[in-house]
Parts: structure tokens; C-alpha cells; sequence
């Protein structure tokens, strides 16, 4: 196997309500993985969130678990303050003639010069500040019928990877019972699975793309919310699950 390492500084402008900003996490992890094999688009990352990131600095390791003709596994660690906090797998792979099937439908929306901004309140979630909102339908925190939230979302400054800024944007929107609750709770994602379409490998993070997260079940304590991003064109960029504990006590 072949390991390398590296730091990154994470403004504390980049904070969610529990820890630095998780879609940018997995994100940093996949930027880094990716180096393992210059060139190759990823096409899956799985990550697990282990401890929050209250640091500026973190160190990340990756390792090429296997190398193939079509695809490569690279294995990442993201550690903080002396702790292991992220471990990441992410797939890279070249792209070949294949079968091609209809991907999931872009919801029928007004455009985002059609709609009113919106703020997310970045005493909340300070991360809001890098990022430009453009709601369509229910707002978070006002007890709708439908755990499901859809935005046009793009980015100020985006990572230089596209699949990462993919990453960042699968986790922008508020967990998807904000659109059923009137309160907020803590709602960390423990669990993050992405899978990247063609469309994400080159896509511009500062245009406008709609996103759309809900919740697929809750109970427990815990729920999955299903995520995905649209280009503007309709080309869908990437899809997502999260698992993620409501912590209501």
C-alpha cells in the first residue's frame, strides 16, 4: 500500500452547529484520496464521522488499498486534536462504453432569478456564510407535512475538486425534519454515502445547482435522509444517504 499524509487549516467560518462543516470533511478526505491516483474521476465515497472537528488544523492519510485496470480504492483517515475523526473508502475509476439509463428526474422548479434569497442563520450554522440560497417550497422550522427541503444552492469558494464541492453541496441543506419541526435539534450525520454521476467530474460549484434532502424513515433516535444535486442544465452531479442521530434529550 501506498500511504501519504498531509495537513489542512479549516476556517472556523466553515462550522455547523456541532463541529467543522461534515460534507467538508468527507470532501477534504476525497481531495486527498484522490492524489493517490492523479487524473481518475471518483465515483463513491463512504464516510464515517467518528468525533466533531472543533480545530482549525487536521491531519489527513490516505492509503492506495488496490489499484486495477478500471478502478482504484484509496483509504482515508482524518484525524484532530489527536483523535481519528473521519475514516473515509472512496472509488475512483476511468470512465468506458456501457450501458446508460435515465437518471433521477430534476424536480419541475422556478429558476433561481425567480425566487427570493434566504439567510440560514449563521449563529446556527456558520458554514451558511460561504454558500447563497435560493429556497423552493416549505422553509425549515415551519411544520409542514413533508420531511423534504429543496433549494437552489452555489458556493462562494468552492474546493477545487468538483467532487468535492459536490460533496459540500449533498450536505447543505438542514436535515430534512426541519421541514416538519419548528424547533431545531441537533442532528448529526454519523454515516455519509455519495455516489458521483459523469456530470460531477467537471461541474462549476459557483453556479447554481438544486439540491433536495429528505427523510426516507426516523425512529429511534436516528433517521437516513436521501440527498441529491442537479446541474442548472438538469444533468443530476451526485446522489446521497446519511445516516444521522436526532438528538432530542
Amino acid at each position: 500500500m501506498t500511504a501519504l499524509a498531509g495537513v489542512e487549516r479549516i476556517d472556523a467560518s466553515w462550522r455547523s452547529w456541532t463541529g467543522a462543516h461534515g460534507g467538508l470533511l468527507a470532501g477534504i478526505v476525497l481531495d486527498h484520496a484522490g492524489r493517490q491516483v492523479p487524473g481518475l474521476p471518483a465515483r463513491a465515497l463512504h464516510a464515517s464521522f467518528l468525533n466533531a472537528v472543533r480545530t482549525e488544523e487536521v491531519q489527513v492519510a490516505t492509503e492506495l488499498a488496490k489499484t486495477g485496470r478500471t478502478s482504484s480504492t484509496v483509504l482515508g483517515r482524518l484525524h484532530a486534536e489527536g483523535r481519528t475523526t473521519v475514516l473515509s473508502t472512496a472509488t475512483f475509476g476511468t470512465a468506458a462504453t456501457g450501458p446508460s439509463t435515465p437518471a433521477a428526474t430534476r424536480p419541475a422548479v422556478p429558476t433561481p432569478d425567480e425566487l427570493d434569497p434566504f439567510t440560514l442563520p449563521v449563529d446556527l450554522v456558520p458554514f451558511a456564510q460561504h454558500l447563497e440560497f435560493r429556497p423552493v417550497g416549505p422553509l425549515p422550522l415551519m411544520g409542514g407535512d413533508v420531511p423534504e427541503l429543496v433549494a437552489w444552492v452555489r458556493m462562494t469558494t468552492p474546493p477545487t475538486r468538483p467532487e468535492a464541492a459536490a460533496t459540500v453541496l449533498l450536505d447543505v441543506l438542514p436535515p430534512a425534519l426541519y421541514a416538519v419541526r419548528t424547533a431545531p435539534v441537533p442532528i448529526p450525520t454519523v454515516e455519509l454515502a455519495v455516489h458521483f454521476t459523469e456530470a460531477a467530474h467537471d461541474f462549476d460549484a459557483t453556479d447554481w445547482a438544486l439540491a433536495r434532502i429528505r427523510t426516507e424513515h426516523a425512529d429511534a433516535g436516528w433517521c437516513v435522509d436521501a440527498s441529491e444535486v442537479w446541474r442548472r442544465d438538469g444533468h443530476l452531479i451526485a446522489t446521497a444517504r446519511q445516516t444521522r442521530r436526532v438528538l432530542t434529550g
